[in-house]
């Protein structure tokens, strides 16, 4: 292995930490952690992978070095890292103050959601109440399924 490679643990906790630092820009509301704005993420990589004492060490597998055909297939392995999130303790679990059906119609009067309509016809407006943060997650979908907007609000009047 070359000088790119890692303690697997180091790696896992390197890319957790990219994972919220790629968030924070995202534009979190008001009082939410913008750590929780993904409630999954998935994240697949091709290795190297040898011991080295008691610490397993892996190396990434550049698409550079598969096209000179330095890698052994039989060699590589992939390591699949799953993040999911979860809330703190300190949320409390609240029935939502606005309805389903409000959220929905008022996500139906936002004017990129309307222009949307303009340009892409009938839309799909989902709405699912998360409680452990106290948010509604919108997903606005066209006629063929694909996710056109994807919206998150605080649940208040």
């Amino acid at each position: 292995m070359s000088g790119q490679e890692l303690v697997l643990d180091d790696f896992l906790e390197a890319a957790g930490k990219s994972l919220g630092i790629a968030q924070k820009d995202v534009g979190a509301p008001e009082g939410i952690k913008a750590g929780m704005l993904l409630s999954d993420a998935e994240l697949s990589i091709k290795v190297g992978m040898r011991y080295e004492g008691d610490k397993l060490m892996v190396e990434p597998i550049s698409s550079a070095a598969s096209a000179k055909g330095s890698v052994v297939p039989e060699a590589v392995s992939t390591i699949t890292i799953r993040y999911v999130a979860s809330h703190s303790e300190k949320s409390a679990s609240t029935d939502p103050v606005r309805t389903k059906t409000d959220v929905i119609a008022d996500v139906a009067k936002r004017k990129d959601v309307m222009k949307l309509q303009e340009i892409l016809g009938k839309l799909n407006i989902e709405a699912n109440y998360v409680r452990d943060m106290n948010l509604w997650a919108v997903k606005v979908t066209d006629n063929a399924a694909r996710t056109v907007r994807s919206i998150t609000l605080e649940d208040k009047k």
